[in-house]
């Protein structure tokens, strides 16, 4: 910034009245801040003088009440580390925001709450004060009273994976620009700014509703009513087609540590920015027929930081003879060099997100109610009563554990977070039929997710020296290699990694390398079928890959005196097209055979192969030529380099996961979607096709399968049974066909079995891929299924006695022939 862009940033910042306060903030004379404001400021300012050494003491033998303080201490090393990094390296701004800012910023794209107790994963260490919400009830503070630590076994978190962990609360945008109110943008001129990064409310279906609501205190009479959306200014991005970002509340801007630009600076070059964020919160409050209280006003945060060195401000309204003042104070400072000051930093921006969570955002929508509300006692009565809410059961514990307040749920079908499993829910209508002894699931679901690992140049050295010791670093850099020389393909670029992801899950990735810096990759790919702990269906495509330079950086890392050894064979090279064309052919295969390759826990691996091809010459004679082509052929080897590298992969996988969310990091590929609609019920199928006579009892398949770590299983998933439906077919299901199909196994005497996915121990006889056999009969069960025939048919029968507890008539003769049939 040259000393003129300053001097008049400086005078157009007086002339918006927005003034900025470079004294640190003192307590004692505070200057214009609200009272309501105080005790938050006062809380930054605690959290500042927490110590490194005395944090997170838990006496020996004693269960730690809040376990995800150690969590804040390893995140608090490693940013000690990266920041010294960065600094020896002399990194330029961009350099420390990609080591920085994404472990500062993680758990605003994280859920709270573990998905299956429902319990806190982690809390902020000082939460965010009830008194600061308009809300008209004590539901905060009774909530925060109830919350409880997560106590699940951190193992059991592989088969969350319908529930990636992923927060639809809050969102960012970086470096985009930032308008002002009223003015167009060519007279913006010098005012243009594109801070760093700013934090907002994400668009969610509760957003989207109450913005297109009437506003009802519209004084234009005659014309069309307009929606909230038509009143209020929402953002302070220009539109760019896509949801807004709505009420930011974060800003923050970086420079680097040995530029010219000094704090000062970075405070006169964002106040444009911070004060449209506060803007916005005011012209909300100010809107006609918005008689809300939000105790001390707009609030907006602003974060600067110049290298190791970081400021939190907060910025604030202050009216003078009825016109706003803006104010932004100087809160906290430090160098996150130092391990004090690391994890005050990071405790300070939880308290941010905690107060974004349970205050800010649950204000702002009270707020949007009553817009389109006739009067404050038809606002109150639906929104601020959460005892009304409180009487559907399950929804308030459940309600607790999300990042939502009971009295904020605009529509009870809308939800803003992850899906819950009840007992009966409208998500899933075959919910109905569940009972402790087993549920029922529709075959056609399945999940096709990715897990991958991909090495380059760029974030080889961040991997490498997470590990805690060189020589684990050492030992996992000859794995990689060591697996990749076994066996291996070998791509054009990683384009052809996004493509199969985009083909996999339907996640569309940026490309992220140009033109000119196309390297080659070394992959290696398997996919494996099996059923998780909830009786849900997963095909999951694992990948290792292994960019040329970073290839080069892994062999300098093994420390071997002849490296050579690895890669002695030149691997096939394989073309995009040969890649999708073996991965939509898992994709295009139907429900029965997923669904038997499922239960049979079955291995794929894929690699290229020389296959013999007819064809005919000009003279019409036919010629057997060989084809290199990408073939899937079934992997049995449970040592062989598909396993190896798959667990190669998951390891990773474990050791950057957040509790019991999914892990994240440069080097780490992450995604899943749920397939369902067009797929085929089974090989030939057309739309409208029914089974054959000889096939109607595979309409419906009742499998028992255990779980090896059962006591850690989520509610809902210790059911034993489940009965899959094949044919599509359940729109017409009701308790008196399930209980039929039921009686047709008993009456069979057979049962199909499996080994759902929890956490497996290689050790157990039982464990087993591949399996060859998977249809037993019940006397067979004892042996391969670890359950006698008594005890199977007891369960099969008990199914059926809760699912029929009043009987009519046609029930009654039901059970006399099932009791004639059941025999132990």
């Amino acid at each position: 910034m040259t000393k003129a862009n300053y001097r008049e940033l400086k005078r157009e910042t007086k002339n918006h009245r927005i003034f900025i306060n470079s004294t640190k903030y003192n307590p004692l004379k505070p200057t214009n801040v609200p009272e309501d404001h105080k005790e938050k400021f006062d809380v930054i300012q605690e959290l500042g003088r927490t110590l490194y050494s005395r944090y997170g003491y838990v006496p020996d033998n004693e269960t730690p009440e809040k376990p995800w303080q150690r969590a804040n201490m390893e995140r608090a090393t490693k940013l000690v580390f990266f920041a010294a990094k960065c600094r020896r390296e002399n990194r330029n701004e961009a350099g420390w925001r990609s080591e920085v800012e994404f472990r500062l910023f993680e758990r605003f794209d994280i859920e709270v709450a573990c998905k299956r107790c429902r319990k806190r994963l982690w809390r902020s260490e000082i939460e965010a004060s009830p008194s600061s919400s308009n809300s008209n009830t004590t539901s905060l503070r009774d909530r925060q009273q109830k919350r409880d630590p997560c106590k699940c076994n951190p193992t059991s978190r592989r088969d969350d994976y319908l529930d990636p962990g992923m927060s639809e609360l809050f969102s960012s945008r970086i470096q985009e620009l930032v308008c002002q109110p009223g003015v167009t943008d060519s007279q913006l001129g010098n005012l243009k700014k594109y801070p760093d990064r700013i934090h907002g409310l994400q668009r969610t279906r509760n957003f989207d509703k109450l913005l297109q609501e009437p506003y009802v205190h519209d004084n234009h009479r005659g014309y069309p009513r307009r929606s909230i959306e038509d009143v209020v200014k929402v953002s302070v991005n220009p539109d760019n087609g896509g949801d807004p970002l709505l009420f930011p509340f974060l800003v923050l801007e970086a420079k680097r540590e040995k530029g010219p630009d000094s704090f000062e600076h970075m405070e006169m070059q964002t106040a444009f920015p911070i004060k449209n964020a506060l803007q916005l919160q005011y012209d909300l409050l100010k809107t006609r027929g918005n008689t809300m209280d939000v105790p001390g006003g707009p609030l907006v945060w602003f974060l600067a930081s110049r290298g190791e060195d970081w400021r939190v401000y907060a910025a604030f309204v202050h009216e003078e003879e009825g016109r706003p003042n803006y104010w932004i104070n100087y809160l906290w400072s430090g160098s996150i060099i130092g391990h004090d000051e690391a994890l005050q930093l990071i405790l300070i921006i939880d308290y941010i997100l905690d107060w974004a969570r349970d205050i800010y955002r649950p204000n702002i929508l009270r707020q949007l109610r009553i817009l389109s509300a006739a009067n404050l006692d038809d606002a109150m009565t639906f929104a601020f009563d959460p005892d009304v809410y409180s009487l559907q059961g399950e929804v308030q514990p459940w309600m607790e554990g999300l990042n939502i307040e009971p009295e904020e749920i605009v529509d009870p079908t809308i939800s803003d977070t992850a899906s819950v499993t009840f007992d009966e829910d409208h998500v899933d209508p075959l919910s109905r039929f569940r009972t402790p002894q087993g549920i029922v699931r529709d075959a056609r679901f399945i999940d096709s997710r990715l897990r991958a690992l991909y090495i380059t140049r760029d974030n080889a050295q961040t991997l490498l020296r997470d590990f805690e010791k060189p020589d684990t670093a050492m030992q996992f850099a000859r794995d990689v290699l060591e697996t990749l020389s076994l066996r291996c393909i070998v791509l054009e670029s990683d384009d052809v990694l996004s493509a199969v992801e985009g083909k996999w899950t339907g996640n569309v990735r940026p490309r992220t390398t140009l033109t000119g810096q196309i390297s080659k990759i070394y992959a290696q790919f398997r996919v494996s079928y099996f059923m998780n702990s909830e009786w849900e269906q997963i095909r999951e495509l694992t990948y290792l890959a292994v960019s040329d330079e970073a290839r080069e950086i892994l062999i300098e890392c093994t420390k071997l005196r002849n490296p050579v050894r690895y890669f002695r064979s030149a691997p096939p090279e394989c073309s995009k097209e040969e890649v999708i064309r073996a991965i939509d052919g898992f994709l295009q295969r139907s429900v029965r055979h997923d669904f038997v390759s499922a239960l049979a826990r079955r291995n794929f691996m894929i690699n290229m192969e020389n296959i013999p091809v007819i064809t005919s010459d000009s003279s019409g004679c036919a010629r057997e030529l060989m084809s290199v082509k990408m073939t899937p052929k079934l992997d049995k080897d449970n040592e062989g380099p598909g396993f190896l590298m798959q667990k190669t992969v998951h390891r990773i996988y474990e050791k950057y996961s957040i509790g019991k969310r999914e892990p994240s990091g440069p080097f780490l590929r992450i995604s899943s979607r749920v397939d369902c609609k067009g797929r085929p019920l089974w090989r030939h199928w057309q739309a409208g096709d029914k089974l054959p006579y000889w096939e109607s009892h595979l309409d419906k398949v009742l499998v028992y399968g255990d779980v090896l770590n059962a006591p850690y299983l989520p509610q809902g998933s210790k059911q034993k049974l489940c009965l899959y439906i094949l044919d599509g077919q359940t729109e017409q299901l009701d308790p008196f066909y399930i209980t039929a199909k039921l009686i047709w196994f008993l009456f069979t005497d057979c049962i199909y079995g499996t080994i759902r996915e929890g956490k497996v121990y290689r050790t157990r006889e039982n464990w087993q891929d591949n399996w060859t056999i998977y249809y037993f009969g019940m006397g067979e069960v004892q042996e391969h299924l670890n359950i006698s025939r008594g005890a199977l048919r007891r369960t099969i029968f008990d199914w059926i006695k809760m699912m029929n507890p009043s009987r009519s008539p046609e029930q009654t003769e039901m059970a006399r022939m099932v009791k004639a049939w059941y025999v132990e």
